[in-house]
């Protein structure tokens, strides 16, 4: 197979992987029980969620449920508060977009005042380098309702440290690429 026809497959593949991924679309993600007070925030901005509760969050692992039933090796610390605006039980949130040049993961929880009426806090993971975004909050129990204040925690992740069978890929297209070389020239 000549260079030029490999490289029109690479060029057509890569085109077709761009098109797949660029055709996803976003879903609200729930957040806890839909039988409970529960929230939604849209895939496009966060991953998953990490948790949900009644009582408060502060950051605090003291009191935050969500620290400490994540375990004390979770990595989460707190690392300030947002913004956020609400409209009946939607809004916007946002961060300080700088946040994600210090940490590696970034989660956003949303307390709500419910009078202690289960769910009232939300934790989710956001997708690296979102700073802004939108929530719904479901009020099923219909006690109070608004947002009081968005909490942030960051994570930095371990040093990142090649696997083998990364390395022995990376070993067999340097051979690979040598050998079509060697070819070429003889």
């Amino acid at each position: 197979m000549s260079f030029k026809a490999i490289r029109l497959s690479a060029s057509v593949l890569a085109l077709s992987a761009f098109c797949y991924i660029g055709s996803a679309s976003a879903v609200p993600l729930l957040c806890r029980d839909a039988t409970v007070d529960h929230m939604y925030v849209d895939t496009s901005q966060v991953s998953s969620c990490l948790g949900g509760g009644s009582g408060n969050i502060n950051g605090n692992p003291q009191t935050d449920r969500f620290l400490t039933g994540m375990g004390a090796d979770s990595g989460l610390v707190n690392i300030g508060s947002g913004s956020f605006t609400q409209s009946g039980t939607t809004g916007t949130f946002s961060l300080d977009a700088s946040l994600w040049q210090t940490w590696d993961e970034i989660a956003v929880g949303f307390k709500f005042g419910t009078g202690n009426k289960p769910d009232e806090w939300f934790v989710f993971l956001l997708n690296p380098l979102v700073s802004t975004g939108n929530w719904e909050f479901v009020n099923v129990f219909g006690r109070g309702g608004g947002l009081s204040h968005i909490q942030l925690y960051g994570r930095s992740a371990p040093a990142n440290v090649p696997e083998p069978g990364t390395l022995a890929l990376l070993g067999v297209g340097l051979l690979g690429a040598g050998l079509a070389r060697r070819r070429k020239q003889a």
